[in-house]
Protein backbone atom coordinates (compact mmCIF):
# COMPACT_ATOMS: atom_id res chain seq x y z
CA UNK A 1 0.00 0.00 0.00
CA UNK A 2 2.94 2.17 0.41
CA UNK A 3 3.89 1.83 -3.24
CA UNK A 4 0.61 4.13 -4.00
CA UNK A 5 1.50 6.90 -1.94
CA UNK A 6 5.35 6.73 -2.52
CA UNK A 7 5.57 10.26 -3.70
CA UNK A 8 4.38 11.10 -0.08
CA UNK A 9 6.50 9.18 1.23
CA UNK A 10 9.49 10.21 -0.80
CA UNK A 11 8.74 13.52 0.59
CA UNK A 12 8.71 12.93 4.14
CA UNK A 13 11.63 10.84 3.88
CA UNK A 14 13.63 14.36 2.35
CA UNK A 15 11.91 15.91 5.34
CA UNK A 16 13.05 13.48 8.13
CA UNK A 17 16.82 13.79 6.21
CA UNK A 18 16.94 17.73 6.08
CA UNK A 19 15.73 18.02 10.00
CA UNK A 20 18.21 15.68 11.38
CA UNK A 21 21.23 15.44 8.76
CA UNK A 22 21.13 11.81 8.95
CA UNK A 23 20.05 9.52 5.92
CA UNK A 24 16.69 7.61 5.94
CA UNK A 25 15.16 4.97 4.16
CA UNK A 26 11.27 3.47 4.26
CA UNK A 27 10.64 -0.10 3.38
CA UNK A 28 7.27 -1.89 2.92
CA UNK A 29 6.42 -5.10 4.12
CA UNK A 30 7.80 -7.22 1.13
CA UNK A 31 10.47 -5.52 1.90
CA UNK A 32 11.07 -3.43 -1.21
CA UNK A 33 12.69 0.26 -0.31
CA UNK A 34 10.12 3.26 -0.84
CA UNK A 35 11.79 6.18 -0.47
CA UNK A 36 15.71 6.99 0.89
CA UNK A 37 18.07 9.52 0.91
CA UNK A 38 21.63 10.00 0.67
CA UNK A 39 23.77 6.49 -0.26
CA UNK A 40 19.55 4.59 0.30
CA UNK A 41 18.12 6.77 -2.85
CA UNK A 42 20.04 4.66 -5.62
CA UNK A 43 17.98 1.82 -3.89
CA UNK A 44 14.61 2.84 -4.02
CA UNK A 45 12.46 -0.12 -5.95
CA UNK A 46 14.94 -2.21 -4.70
CA UNK A 47 14.42 -5.32 -2.12
CA UNK A 48 16.88 -5.75 1.17
CA UNK A 49 15.38 -8.63 2.29
CA UNK A 50 18.99 -10.26 3.05
CA UNK A 51 19.88 -7.48 5.19
CA UNK A 52 16.50 -6.53 7.27
CA UNK A 53 17.15 -8.48 10.38
CA UNK A 54 15.94 -5.04 12.28
CA UNK A 55 13.19 -4.02 10.10
CA UNK A 56 11.66 -7.86 10.75
CA UNK A 57 11.59 -7.51 14.29
CA UNK A 58 10.11 -4.31 14.38
CA UNK A 59 7.11 -5.30 11.85
CA UNK A 60 6.97 -8.61 14.24
CA UNK A 61 6.65 -6.69 17.29
CA UNK A 62 4.91 -3.60 16.11
CA UNK A 63 6.75 -1.14 17.60
CA UNK A 64 10.26 0.86 17.38
CA UNK A 65 13.61 -0.60 18.09
CA UNK A 66 16.66 1.95 19.03
CA UNK A 67 19.90 -0.05 18.55
CA UNK A 68 23.11 2.22 19.69
CA UNK A 69 25.75 -0.49 18.48
CA UNK A 70 23.97 -2.40 15.81
CA UNK A 71 26.79 -5.15 14.88
CA UNK A 72 26.15 -6.07 19.02
CA UNK A 73 22.65 -6.42 19.30
CA UNK A 74 21.51 -10.12 19.27
CA UNK A 75 19.29 -9.38 16.00
CA UNK A 76 22.51 -8.44 14.02
CA UNK A 77 23.75 -11.89 14.41
CA UNK A 78 22.40 -13.76 11.93
CA UNK A 79 22.48 -11.10 9.42
CA UNK A 80 25.21 -12.21 6.92
CA UNK A 81 26.46 -8.67 6.32
CA UNK A 82 27.16 -8.09 9.88
CA UNK A 83 31.08 -8.07 9.63
CA UNK A 84 30.96 -5.34 6.44
CA UNK A 85 28.49 -3.25 8.20
CA UNK A 86 29.79 0.73 9.17
CA UNK A 87 26.19 1.16 10.82
CA UNK A 88 27.09 3.20 13.94
CA UNK A 89 23.39 3.38 15.26
CA UNK A 90 19.90 2.67 14.21
CA UNK A 91 16.16 3.23 14.83
CA UNK A 92 13.17 2.04 13.00
CA UNK A 93 9.98 3.22 13.46
CA UNK A 94 7.02 1.13 12.03
CA UNK A 95 4.45 2.66 9.96
CA UNK A 96 0.75 1.32 11.21
CA UNK A 97 -2.14 0.98 8.61
CA UNK A 98 -5.09 0.28 10.84
CA UNK A 99 -3.91 -2.32 12.82
CA UNK A 100 -1.37 -3.63 10.73
CA UNK A 101 2.07 -2.37 10.05
CA UNK A 102 2.46 -1.05 6.65
CA UNK A 103 6.20 -0.92 6.52
CA UNK A 104 8.93 0.71 8.58
CA UNK A 105 11.47 4.03 9.02
CA UNK A 106 14.91 3.60 9.30
CA UNK A 107 17.37 6.19 10.66
CA UNK A 108 20.52 4.85 10.07
CA UNK A 109 24.01 6.71 11.38
CA UNK A 110 27.48 5.82 10.13
CA UNK A 111 29.69 8.62 11.85
CA UNK A 112 30.25 8.74 15.41
CA UNK A 113 29.20 12.18 15.15
CA UNK A 114 25.42 10.93 13.95
CA UNK A 115 25.23 8.21 16.85
CA UNK A 116 26.58 11.57 19.59
CA UNK A 117 23.64 13.60 17.85
CA UNK A 118 20.67 11.25 18.57
CA UNK A 119 22.22 9.94 21.24
CA UNK A 120 22.00 12.95 23.13
CA UNK A 121 18.21 13.77 21.83
CA UNK A 122 17.43 9.80 21.89
CA UNK A 123 13.74 10.56 23.06
CA UNK A 124 13.39 14.05 20.16
CA UNK A 125 14.39 11.44 17.94
CA UNK A 126 11.77 9.07 18.59
CA UNK A 127 9.38 11.35 18.76
CA UNK A 128 10.28 12.74 15.56
CA UNK A 129 9.98 9.15 13.49
CA UNK A 130 6.98 8.09 15.17
CA UNK A 131 5.27 11.96 14.52
CA UNK A 132 6.03 11.07 10.66
CA UNK A 133 5.00 8.22 10.88
CA UNK A 134 1.60 8.81 12.04
CA UNK A 135 1.45 11.28 8.62
CA UNK A 136 1.95 8.58 6.81
CA UNK A 137 -0.58 6.48 8.50
CA UNK A 138 -2.88 9.49 8.04
CA UNK A 139 -2.25 9.38 4.13
CA UNK A 140 -2.44 5.50 4.11
CA UNK A 141 -6.10 5.67 5.66
CA UNK A 142 -7.01 8.52 3.35
CA UNK A 143 -5.35 6.70 0.33
CA UNK A 144 -7.52 3.74 1.20
CA UNK A 145 -10.47 5.97 1.17
CA UNK A 146 -9.85 7.25 -2.08
CA UNK A 147 -8.72 3.66 -3.62
CA UNK A 148 -12.77 2.68 -2.28
CA UNK A 149 -14.43 5.62 -3.70
CA UNK A 150 -12.67 5.20 -7.11
CA UNK A 151 -13.37 1.27 -7.02
CA UNK A 152 -16.83 1.65 -6.35
CA UNK A 153 -16.83 5.12 -9.19
CA UNK A 154 -15.81 2.45 -10.95
CA UNK A 155 -18.20 -0.43 -10.31
CA UNK A 156 -21.14 2.56 -10.74
CA UNK A 157 -19.96 3.17 -14.06
CA UNK A 158 -19.79 -0.76 -15.12
CA UNK A 159 -23.32 -0.93 -13.71
CA UNK A 160 -24.38 1.93 -15.71
CA UNK A 161 -23.09 0.47 -18.87
CA UNK A 162 -25.06 -3.05 -17.98
CA UNK A 163 -28.23 -1.09 -17.46
CA UNK A 164 -30.16 -1.29 -20.93
CA UNK A 165 -31.57 1.79 -20.79
CA UNK A 166 -29.97 5.06 -21.46
CA UNK A 167 -28.33 7.58 -18.81
CA UNK A 168 -26.73 10.73 -19.46
CA UNK A 169 -25.56 12.59 -16.12
CA UNK A 170 -26.01 16.91 -16.66
CA UNK A 171 -24.03 19.27 -14.39
CA UNK A 172 -25.34 22.34 -13.17
CA UNK A 173 -24.88 24.26 -15.99
CA UNK A 174 -26.61 21.91 -18.65
CA UNK A 175 -23.54 20.43 -19.89
CA UNK A 176 -22.81 16.72 -20.32
CA UNK A 177 -21.08 15.46 -17.56
CA UNK A 178 -21.53 11.30 -18.36
CA UNK A 179 -22.86 9.53 -21.14
CA UNK A 180 -23.37 5.47 -20.67
CA UNK A 181 -22.75 3.16 -23.40
CA UNK A 182 -26.21 2.32 -24.26
CA UNK A 183 -27.15 5.96 -24.40
CA UNK A 184 -24.04 6.41 -26.71
CA UNK A 185 -25.76 3.33 -29.32
CA UNK A 186 -29.06 4.80 -28.82
CA UNK A 187 -28.25 8.17 -30.02
CA UNK A 188 -25.73 7.11 -32.35
CA UNK A 189 -22.77 8.61 -30.68
CA UNK A 190 -19.41 7.04 -30.65
CA UNK A 191 -16.64 7.19 -27.84
CA UNK A 192 -14.61 10.19 -29.70
CA UNK A 193 -17.69 12.45 -30.01
CA UNK A 194 -18.13 14.87 -27.47
CA UNK A 195 -21.10 14.51 -25.25
CA UNK A 196 -20.94 18.62 -24.29
CA UNK A 197 -22.77 19.14 -28.41
CA UNK A 198 -25.87 17.09 -26.86
CA UNK A 199 -29.22 19.51 -26.57
CA UNK A 200 -32.37 18.05 -25.05
CA UNK A 201 -35.82 19.36 -24.35
CA UNK A 202 -38.93 17.78 -22.99
CA UNK A 203 -41.73 17.81 -25.95
CA UNK A 204 -44.54 18.30 -23.17
CA UNK A 205 -45.86 14.99 -24.18
CA UNK A 206 -45.90 11.56 -22.36
CA UNK A 207 -46.20 7.69 -22.29
CA UNK A 208 -47.32 5.96 -19.40
CA UNK A 209 -45.73 7.68 -16.54
CA UNK A 210 -42.29 8.39 -18.99
CA UNK A 211 -41.94 12.08 -20.40
CA UNK A 212 -41.11 12.66 -24.22
CA UNK A 213 -37.73 14.51 -25.43
CA UNK A 214 -36.29 15.53 -28.47
CA UNK A 215 -32.30 14.71 -27.99
CA UNK A 216 -30.51 16.81 -30.81
CA UNK A 217 -26.70 15.76 -31.62
CA UNK A 218 -24.93 17.55 -34.03
CA UNK A 219 -27.95 18.29 -35.87
CA UNK A 220 -29.63 15.00 -35.78
CA UNK A 221 -32.97 14.44 -33.89
CA UNK A 222 -33.79 11.51 -31.93
CA UNK A 223 -37.38 11.08 -29.97
CA UNK A 224 -36.87 9.19 -26.19
CA UNK A 225 -39.11 8.47 -23.52
CA UNK A 226 -37.89 8.63 -20.04
CA UNK A 227 -37.38 10.44 -16.66
CA UNK A 228 -35.28 13.39 -15.93
CA UNK A 229 -34.50 14.01 -12.30
CA UNK A 230 -32.60 16.28 -10.43
CA UNK A 231 -30.01 15.13 -7.97
CA UNK A 232 -28.82 16.28 -4.30
CA UNK A 233 -25.47 16.81 -4.93
CA UNK A 234 -22.96 18.93 -3.35
CA UNK A 235 -20.65 18.86 -6.82
CA UNK A 236 -22.23 20.79 -9.29
CA UNK A 237 -20.94 18.02 -11.86
CA UNK A 238 -23.81 15.88 -11.13
CA UNK A 239 -27.06 18.20 -11.36
CA UNK A 240 -29.47 16.31 -12.97
CA UNK A 241 -29.71 12.87 -14.64
CA UNK A 242 -31.98 11.59 -17.76
CA UNK A 243 -32.61 7.61 -17.81
CA UNK A 244 -34.40 6.80 -21.00
CA UNK A 245 -35.25 4.40 -23.85
CA UNK A 246 -35.98 4.96 -27.40
CA UNK A 247 -39.67 4.40 -28.84
CA UNK A 248 -38.71 1.34 -30.25
CA UNK A 249 -37.35 -0.30 -27.83
CA UNK A 250 -40.55 0.91 -25.02
CA UNK A 251 -42.48 -0.46 -27.37
CA UNK A 252 -41.16 -3.41 -27.52
CA UNK A 253 -40.46 -3.82 -23.84
CA UNK A 254 -44.14 -2.85 -23.28
CA UNK A 255 -44.95 -5.63 -25.60
CA UNK A 256 -43.54 -8.30 -23.44
CA UNK A 257 -45.91 -8.06 -20.66
CA UNK A 258 -48.74 -8.91 -22.50
CA UNK A 259 -47.81 -12.44 -22.87
CA UNK A 260 -47.91 -12.89 -26.53
CA UNK A 261 -45.37 -15.95 -26.98
CA UNK A 262 -42.69 -15.13 -29.85
CA UNK A 263 -43.03 -18.15 -32.68
CA UNK A 264 -41.16 -18.43 -35.81
CA UNK A 265 -44.02 -18.57 -39.02
CA UNK A 266 -43.66 -22.52 -39.03
CA UNK A 267 -45.11 -22.56 -35.50
CA UNK A 268 -47.34 -19.55 -35.59
CA UNK A 269 -49.63 -21.04 -38.05
CA UNK A 270 -51.09 -24.85 -38.23
CA UNK A 271 -51.13 -26.60 -40.46
CA UNK A 272 -50.52 -28.82 -43.46
CA UNK A 273 -53.25 -28.37 -46.19
CA UNK A 274 -52.33 -26.91 -49.60
CA UNK A 275 -53.73 -23.50 -48.59
CA UNK A 276 -52.17 -23.27 -45.45
CA UNK A 277 -48.66 -24.44 -47.26
CA UNK A 278 -49.13 -21.73 -49.86
CA UNK A 279 -49.88 -19.43 -47.51
CA UNK A 280 -46.67 -20.18 -45.42
CA UNK A 281 -44.90 -19.76 -48.61
CA UNK A 282 -46.31 -16.47 -49.49
CA UNK A 283 -45.48 -15.06 -45.78
CA UNK A 284 -41.69 -16.53 -45.91
CA UNK A 285 -41.50 -14.75 -49.91
CA UNK A 286 -42.62 -10.85 -48.66
CA UNK A 287 -41.44 -10.41 -45.02
CA UNK A 288 -38.34 -9.05 -46.26
CA UNK A 289 -39.92 -6.18 -47.80
CA UNK A 290 -41.54 -3.30 -46.73
CA UNK A 291 -44.23 -3.40 -48.85
CA UNK A 292 -47.83 -2.96 -47.54
CA UNK A 293 -50.32 -6.08 -47.01
CA UNK A 294 -53.75 -6.70 -46.90
CA UNK A 295 -55.40 -9.68 -45.24
CA UNK A 296 -58.74 -10.95 -46.43
CA UNK A 297 -60.40 -13.81 -45.02
CA UNK A 298 -63.45 -14.97 -42.33
CA UNK A 299 -63.24 -14.02 -38.14
CA UNK A 300 -61.49 -16.29 -36.34
CA UNK A 301 -59.28 -17.82 -39.55
CA UNK A 302 -56.28 -16.49 -37.83
CA UNK A 303 -55.19 -13.03 -39.97
CA UNK A 304 -53.41 -11.59 -36.74
CA UNK A 305 -50.93 -14.78 -36.40
CA UNK A 306 -50.41 -14.29 -39.96
CA UNK A 307 -49.70 -10.77 -39.23
CA UNK A 308 -47.42 -12.13 -36.22
CA UNK A 309 -46.22 -14.45 -38.76
CA UNK A 310 -44.67 -11.69 -41.06
CA UNK A 311 -43.48 -9.46 -38.25
CA UNK A 312 -41.24 -12.46 -37.31
CA UNK A 313 -39.69 -13.88 -40.47
CA UNK A 314 -38.62 -9.81 -41.24
CA UNK A 315 -35.65 -8.32 -40.19
CA UNK A 316 -37.93 -6.14 -38.11
CA UNK A 317 -38.31 -9.16 -35.82
CA UNK A 318 -36.64 -7.22 -32.71
CA UNK A 319 -38.54 -4.47 -33.22
CA UNK A 320 -42.01 -3.19 -32.16
CA UNK A 321 -45.27 -5.24 -33.48
CA UNK A 322 -48.82 -3.08 -32.40
CA UNK A 323 -51.44 -4.30 -33.31
CA UNK A 324 -54.65 -2.57 -32.71
CA UNK A 325 -58.45 -3.44 -33.56
CA UNK A 326 -60.31 0.01 -35.24
CA UNK A 327 -63.36 -1.97 -34.63
CA UNK A 328 -63.24 -2.00 -30.65
CA UNK A 329 -62.54 1.80 -30.32
CA UNK A 330 -65.01 4.81 -30.41
CA UNK A 331 -64.46 6.42 -33.40
CA UNK A 332 -64.39 9.74 -31.19
CA UNK A 333 -60.92 8.32 -29.85
CA UNK A 334 -59.82 6.38 -32.60
CA UNK A 335 -57.76 9.21 -34.26
CA UNK A 336 -56.27 10.30 -31.03
CA UNK A 337 -55.32 6.19 -30.42
CA UNK A 338 -53.15 5.92 -33.40
CA UNK A 339 -52.14 9.15 -34.08
CA UNK A 340 -51.36 10.55 -30.82
CA UNK A 341 -52.28 14.18 -29.18
CA UNK A 342 -50.98 17.36 -27.85
CA UNK A 343 -51.78 18.33 -24.47
CA UNK A 344 -55.38 20.04 -23.87
CA UNK A 345 -55.81 19.34 -28.01
CA UNK A 346 -59.82 18.48 -26.98
CA UNK A 347 -62.07 18.45 -23.57
CA UNK A 348 -61.23 15.61 -21.52
CA UNK A 349 -57.52 15.37 -22.86
CA UNK A 350 -54.77 15.04 -20.48
CA UNK A 351 -52.58 18.54 -20.35
CA UNK A 352 -49.60 15.72 -21.36
CA UNK A 353 -50.75 14.94 -24.27
CA UNK A 354 -50.06 11.22 -25.57
CA UNK A 355 -48.22 9.14 -28.21
CA UNK A 356 -49.80 7.40 -30.71
CA UNK A 357 -49.51 3.81 -31.82
CA UNK A 358 -48.10 4.88 -35.26
CA UNK A 359 -45.66 6.46 -33.23
CA UNK A 360 -44.86 3.66 -30.95
CA UNK A 361 -44.68 1.44 -33.75
CA UNK A 362 -41.21 3.14 -35.12
CA UNK A 363 -38.97 1.04 -36.92
CA UNK A 364 -41.30 -1.92 -36.81
CA UNK A 365 -44.45 -3.02 -37.85
CA UNK A 366 -48.51 -1.83 -36.99
CA UNK A 367 -51.24 -3.89 -37.52
CA UNK A 368 -54.47 -2.48 -38.45
CA UNK A 369 -57.33 -5.35 -37.85
CA UNK A 370 -60.83 -4.73 -38.82
CA UNK A 371 -59.33 -1.69 -41.10
CA UNK A 372 -63.52 -2.05 -42.60
CA UNK A 373 -64.26 0.05 -39.99
CA UNK A 374 -62.28 2.73 -39.97
CA UNK A 375 -64.36 5.88 -40.39
CA UNK A 376 -63.85 7.85 -44.14
CA UNK A 377 -61.78 10.83 -42.54
CA UNK A 378 -59.53 8.78 -40.83
CA UNK A 379 -59.19 6.63 -43.90
CA UNK A 380 -57.73 10.36 -45.70
CA UNK A 381 -55.15 10.26 -43.05
CA UNK A 382 -54.32 6.90 -43.12
CA UNK A 383 -53.63 7.43 -47.16
CA UNK A 384 -51.62 10.31 -46.61
CA UNK A 385 -49.25 8.33 -43.97
CA UNK A 386 -49.19 5.73 -46.68
CA UNK A 387 -47.47 8.43 -49.18
CA UNK A 388 -45.66 10.15 -46.65
CA UNK A 389 -44.51 8.72 -43.49
CA UNK A 390 -44.91 11.26 -41.31
CA UNK A 391 -47.64 12.65 -39.54
CA UNK A 392 -49.06 14.92 -37.09
CA UNK A 393 -50.31 14.69 -33.63
CA UNK A 394 -53.92 16.06 -32.99
CA UNK A 395 -53.82 19.80 -32.06
CA UNK A 396 -50.20 19.70 -33.01
CA UNK A 397 -48.42 21.44 -35.87
CA UNK A 398 -45.04 19.17 -35.46
CA UNK A 399 -44.52 16.75 -37.98
CA UNK A 400 -43.50 13.51 -36.90
CA UNK A 401 -41.16 10.96 -39.60
CA UNK A 402 -42.12 6.82 -39.19
CA UNK A 403 -40.29 4.11 -40.30
CA UNK A 404 -43.27 1.41 -40.35
CA UNK A 405 -44.63 -1.21 -41.84
CA UNK A 406 -47.91 -1.58 -42.07
CA UNK A 407 -50.40 -4.96 -42.09
CA UNK A 408 -54.16 -4.18 -42.63
CA UNK A 409 -56.95 -7.27 -41.93
CA UNK A 410 -60.68 -7.32 -42.57
CA UNK A 411 -63.33 -9.81 -42.80
CA UNK A 412 -65.11 -7.86 -44.94
CA UNK A 413 -65.05 -7.86 -49.05
CA UNK A 414 -63.26 -4.49 -49.62
CA UNK A 415 -64.46 -4.40 -52.98
CA UNK A 416 -67.97 -4.60 -51.60
CA UNK A 417 -67.19 -1.98 -49.24
CA UNK A 418 -66.21 0.28 -51.82
CA UNK A 419 -69.78 -0.32 -53.70
CA UNK A 420 -71.26 0.89 -50.33
CA UNK A 421 -69.25 4.01 -50.00
CA UNK A 422 -67.87 2.46 -46.71
CA UNK A 423 -63.86 2.76 -48.18
CA UNK A 424 -62.08 4.66 -50.04
CA UNK A 425 -61.04 3.22 -53.21
CA UNK A 426 -57.48 4.98 -53.34
CA UNK A 427 -56.69 3.85 -50.05
CA UNK A 428 -57.58 0.19 -50.95
CA UNK A 429 -55.61 0.32 -54.01
CA UNK A 430 -52.19 1.45 -51.22
CA UNK A 431 -53.20 -1.40 -48.65
CA UNK A 432 -53.64 -3.74 -51.27
CA UNK A 433 -49.89 -4.27 -52.13
CA UNK A 434 -49.34 -7.33 -51.28
CA UNK A 435 -52.72 -9.18 -50.41
CA UNK A 436 -53.26 -12.40 -48.87
CA UNK A 437 -56.54 -14.44 -47.59
CA UNK A 438 -56.70 -16.88 -44.64
CA UNK A 439 -58.84 -20.15 -45.56
CA UNK A 440 -62.05 -21.07 -43.51
CA UNK A 441 -61.50 -24.23 -41.64
CA UNK A 442 -64.04 -25.49 -43.76
CA UNK A 443 -62.28 -25.36 -46.85
CA UNK A 444 -59.54 -27.61 -45.59
CA UNK A 445 -60.59 -30.33 -43.36
CA UNK A 446 -56.77 -32.09 -43.55
CA UNK A 447 -55.85 -29.93 -41.05
CA UNK A 448 -58.41 -30.92 -38.12
CA UNK A 449 -55.98 -33.45 -37.01
CA UNK A 450 -53.08 -31.29 -36.87
CA UNK A 451 -55.25 -28.34 -35.19
CA UNK A 452 -56.92 -31.22 -32.46
CA UNK A 453 -53.28 -32.63 -31.48
CA UNK A 454 -51.95 -28.84 -30.80
CA UNK A 455 -54.94 -27.16 -28.80
CA UNK A 456 -55.61 -30.63 -26.60
CA UNK A 457 -52.12 -30.80 -25.52
CA UNK A 458 -52.23 -27.35 -25.16
CA UNK A 459 -54.91 -27.71 -22.96
CA UNK A 460 -54.35 -30.68 -20.92
CA UNK A 461 -51.21 -28.87 -20.01
CA UNK A 462 -52.89 -25.85 -18.75
CA UNK A 463 -55.64 -27.87 -16.59
CA UNK A 464 -53.27 -30.40 -15.76
CA UNK A 465 -54.83 -32.88 -17.25
CA UNK A 466 -53.18 -36.58 -18.93
CA UNK A 467 -53.30 -36.00 -22.77
CA UNK A 468 -56.09 -37.42 -24.60
CA UNK A 469 -56.05 -38.08 -28.31
CA UNK A 470 -58.99 -37.73 -30.21
CA UNK A 471 -60.71 -41.17 -31.63
CA UNK A 472 -61.87 -41.48 -35.31
CA UNK A 473 -65.32 -40.96 -34.52
CA UNK A 474 -64.49 -37.31 -33.12
CA UNK A 475 -62.10 -36.78 -35.83
CA UNK A 476 -64.97 -37.24 -38.63
CA UNK A 477 -67.84 -35.54 -36.02
CA UNK A 478 -65.11 -32.51 -36.42
CA UNK A 479 -64.39 -33.16 -40.00
CA UNK A 480 -68.10 -32.34 -40.87
CA UNK A 481 -69.24 -29.32 -39.10
CA UNK A 482 -68.76 -25.99 -40.98
CA UNK A 483 -67.38 -24.26 -38.44
CA UNK A 484 -68.67 -20.95 -39.00
CA UNK A 485 -65.96 -19.61 -35.90
CA UNK A 486 -63.31 -21.03 -37.78
CA UNK A 487 -59.96 -21.95 -36.10
CA UNK A 488 -61.34 -19.53 -32.95
CA UNK A 489 -64.54 -21.44 -32.84
CA UNK A 490 -62.19 -24.93 -32.61
CA UNK A 491 -60.09 -23.77 -30.31
CA UNK A 492 -62.90 -22.97 -28.16
CA UNK A 493 -64.95 -26.29 -28.51
CA UNK A 494 -61.39 -28.36 -27.53
CA UNK A 495 -60.79 -26.06 -24.51
CA UNK A 496 -64.35 -26.95 -23.67
CA UNK A 497 -63.77 -31.07 -24.05
CA UNK A 498 -61.00 -31.01 -22.17
CA UNK A 499 -62.78 -29.54 -19.35
CA UNK A 500 -65.39 -31.58 -19.95
CA UNK A 501 -63.54 -35.53 -20.22
CA UNK A 502 -61.75 -37.17 -17.47
CA UNK A 503 -58.20 -37.34 -16.73
CA UNK A 504 -56.52 -38.97 -19.75
CA UNK A 505 -59.78 -39.18 -21.58
CA UNK A 506 -61.56 -40.85 -23.03
CA UNK A 507 -62.46 -37.86 -25.32
CA UNK A 508 -65.13 -38.66 -27.77
CA UNK A 509 -68.02 -36.68 -29.50
CA UNK A 510 -70.60 -36.94 -26.61
CA UNK A 511 -68.28 -34.05 -24.89
CA UNK A 512 -68.31 -31.77 -27.64
CA UNK A 513 -70.57 -28.66 -26.67
CA UNK A 514 -74.40 -28.89 -26.76
CA UNK A 515 -74.69 -26.39 -29.23
CA UNK A 516 -72.04 -27.80 -31.44
CA UNK A 517 -73.71 -31.89 -30.70
CA UNK A 518 -76.78 -30.68 -32.15
CA UNK A 519 -76.12 -28.93 -34.65
CA UNK A 520 -74.14 -32.07 -36.04
CA UNK A 521 -77.30 -34.36 -34.80
CA UNK A 522 -79.61 -32.26 -36.91
CA UNK A 523 -77.64 -32.31 -40.48
CA UNK A 524 -77.67 -36.65 -39.80
CA UNK A 525 -81.26 -36.33 -39.35
CA UNK A 526 -82.02 -33.89 -42.43
CA UNK A 527 -79.60 -35.53 -44.81
CA UNK A 528 -80.77 -35.33 -48.13
CA UNK A 529 -82.02 -39.29 -49.13
CA UNK A 530 -82.09 -38.20 -52.66
CA UNK A 531 -78.86 -36.97 -52.69
CA UNK A 532 -76.85 -38.15 -55.79
CA UNK A 533 -74.77 -41.82 -54.27
CA UNK A 534 -71.63 -40.44 -56.47
CA UNK A 535 -71.50 -36.84 -55.21
CA UNK A 536 -72.48 -37.56 -51.45
CA UNK A 537 -69.45 -38.69 -49.22
CA UNK A 538 -69.06 -42.39 -48.62
CA UNK A 539 -69.14 -43.34 -44.40
CA UNK A 540 -68.37 -46.29 -43.39
CA UNK A 541 -71.50 -49.10 -41.61
CA UNK A 542 -70.14 -48.83 -38.54
CA UNK A 543 -69.76 -44.66 -38.51
CA UNK A 544 -73.63 -44.62 -40.18
CA UNK A 545 -74.86 -47.07 -36.73
CA UNK A 546 -72.93 -44.53 -34.25
CA UNK A 547 -74.61 -41.02 -35.88
CA UNK A 548 -78.08 -42.91 -35.94
CA UNK A 549 -77.45 -43.66 -31.81
CA UNK A 550 -76.52 -39.67 -31.21
CA UNK A 551 -79.16 -38.89 -33.49
CA UNK A 552 -81.65 -40.59 -31.30
CA UNK A 553 -80.27 -40.19 -28.09
CA UNK A 554 -80.22 -36.40 -28.83
CA UNK A 555 -83.92 -36.74 -29.96
CA UNK A 556 -85.25 -38.52 -26.54
CA UNK A 557 -83.37 -36.43 -24.37
CA UNK A 558 -85.55 -34.96 -21.92
CA UNK A 559 -88.09 -37.25 -22.08
CA UNK A 560 -88.91 -40.10 -19.86
CA UNK A 561 -86.58 -43.47 -20.20
CA UNK A 562 -84.85 -41.79 -23.22
CA UNK A 563 -82.64 -44.81 -23.20
CA UNK A 564 -85.14 -47.14 -24.07
CA UNK A 565 -86.72 -44.86 -26.11
CA UNK A 566 -84.30 -44.59 -28.55
CA UNK A 567 -83.72 -48.36 -28.42
CA UNK A 568 -87.37 -48.76 -29.91
CA UNK A 569 -87.04 -45.94 -32.36
CA UNK A 570 -83.58 -47.31 -33.62
CA UNK A 571 -85.20 -50.97 -33.55
CA UNK A 572 -82.69 -52.56 -31.02
CA UNK A 573 -82.56 -53.60 -27.37
CA UNK A 574 -81.82 -51.65 -24.53
CA UNK A 575 -78.92 -53.63 -23.19
CA UNK A 576 -77.44 -53.73 -27.19
CA UNK A 577 -77.67 -50.14 -27.01
CA UNK A 578 -75.99 -49.45 -24.03
CA UNK A 579 -73.37 -52.04 -25.41
CA UNK A 580 -73.16 -49.83 -28.76
CA UNK A 581 -72.90 -46.34 -26.40
CA UNK A 582 -69.83 -47.83 -24.52
CA UNK A 583 -68.24 -48.99 -27.74
CA UNK A 584 -68.78 -45.73 -29.56
CA UNK A 585 -67.54 -43.97 -27.14
CA UNK A 586 -70.92 -41.84 -27.17
CA UNK A 587 -72.03 -39.47 -24.17
CA UNK A 588 -74.97 -42.10 -22.68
Amino acid sequence: MLAAIQQVVSRYAQVIAKATGIDVEVVDTSFTRIAGTGMYAEGVGLSIMDEGEVYRHAMRMGQSVFMENPREHPLCRRCPKRQACRETLSLCTPIMDGGMVAGIIGLVCFTDTERQKVLSNRETYIDFLDQIAEFISLKLSDQRKLTRVEEFSDLMLQILNVNNRGIIVFNAKGGVSYVNTQARVDLGLTKADPPASLEVKRTGDTLSDLDEFVVTIQGRKTVLVGNLVELVSRDAGFASVLVFDSLPKMTQRMSTFTGQEKLYPAQIILGRSRSIVKLKKLIAQVASSTSTVLITGESGTGKELVARAIHEASDRRDKPFVPINCGAIPDALLESELFGYAGGAFTGASTKGKIGKFELAHRGVIFLDEIGTLPLYLQVKLLRVLQERSFSRLGSNRTIDVDIRIIAATNEDPVELIRQGRFREDLYYRLNVIPMETPPLRDRPEDIDVLAEHFLRKYCALFGKEAALPGTGLLAALKSYPWPGNVREFENAIEFMVNMMHDGGPLHEGLLPGKLRDSLAGRAVTANPHEDATDAPLLSLPELERRAIITALARFRGAANPKRQAATALGISLATLYRKVKEYGVEG
